[in-house]
């Protein structure tokens, strides 16, 4: 099960990155007679894949057609931006107060990955999903770290990434060292305010390379530029 899970999220990356490559058209429909042909695959993976992009609003699914690629929209960024940070925060101050000895390992665990990774941006970025996702999961809402990771997934196939590859990497991990601190110190204090300047940070910068985005994240967020890395 877990070897199939994996082949279809493979093939979700193929297809979104053959999106942001010009290679599928936005706003063009294609049938999963026609993917699995173009990527040599079955039907049945492609239907899953397209599922899961479904999923984060990458393709609308058009009955007994296909799917129809769909044109990236900032909003939907900035609204998922805008979920992690009401979200994230409260869950890092639950978190601290109901570390233990397994969940602070398990967050230091991720931390380490994000340090041995640092000059490989895609093992990196996976470290930071388990370094987040440990932390949700160890507020005991373990629906809020699927709906996060959700969130994640839809700025990811997007093409949008904030860690690492837009902020200098020494930078990064001193946030989340700071992060992982505040939790395995228990305090719950430090730890709303770090993960809420870090998303806060991050989702700036992600964002800024699109004016209309970065002023409705600013607008709705109270977020504000963040310095530039040295």
């Amino acid at each position: 099960m877990g070897g199939h899970a994996t082949k279809n999220e493979h093939l979700a990356v193929q297809i979104r990155e053959a999106v942001r490559s010009g290679e599928l058209a936005p706003g063009a429909l294609y049938s999963a007679q026609d993917l699995a042909a173009r990527f040599d695959v079955s039907r049945t993976p492609v239907r899953e894949a397209l599922l899961r992009l479904a999923d984060a609003g990458l393709v609308r699914i058009e009955r007994n057609r296909g799917a129809r690629i769909l044109r990236a929209d900032s909003h939907d960024i900035v609204e998922a931006c805008s979920l992690r940070l009401l979200l994230e925060p409260p869950a890092a101050r639950v978190a601290a107060l109901r570390m233990t000895e397994r969940t602070g390992r398990q967050v230091s665990e991720a931390l380490a990955e994000m340090r041995a990774t640092a000059d490989d941006t895609e093992a990196m970025f996976a470290a930071d999903h388990r370094f987040h996702d440990a932390i949700l999961r160890a507020s005991g809402n373990h629906r809020l770290a699927d709906l996060v990771a959700g969130l994640r997934e839809t700025i990811t196939l997007h093409g949008r990434r904030t860690v690492p590859g837009r902020r200098d990497s020494g930078r990064v991990l001193a946030e989340h060292e700071a992060i992982t601190a505040a939790l395995t110190g228990g305090d719950a204090d430090a730890s709303e305010e770090l993960m809420r300047d870090h998303l806060r940070a991050t989702s700036s910068l992600l964002l800024a390379d699109d004016a209309p985005a970065t002023a409705e994240w600013t607008e709705w967020a109270g977020a504000h530029p963040p310095e530039p890395d040295h």
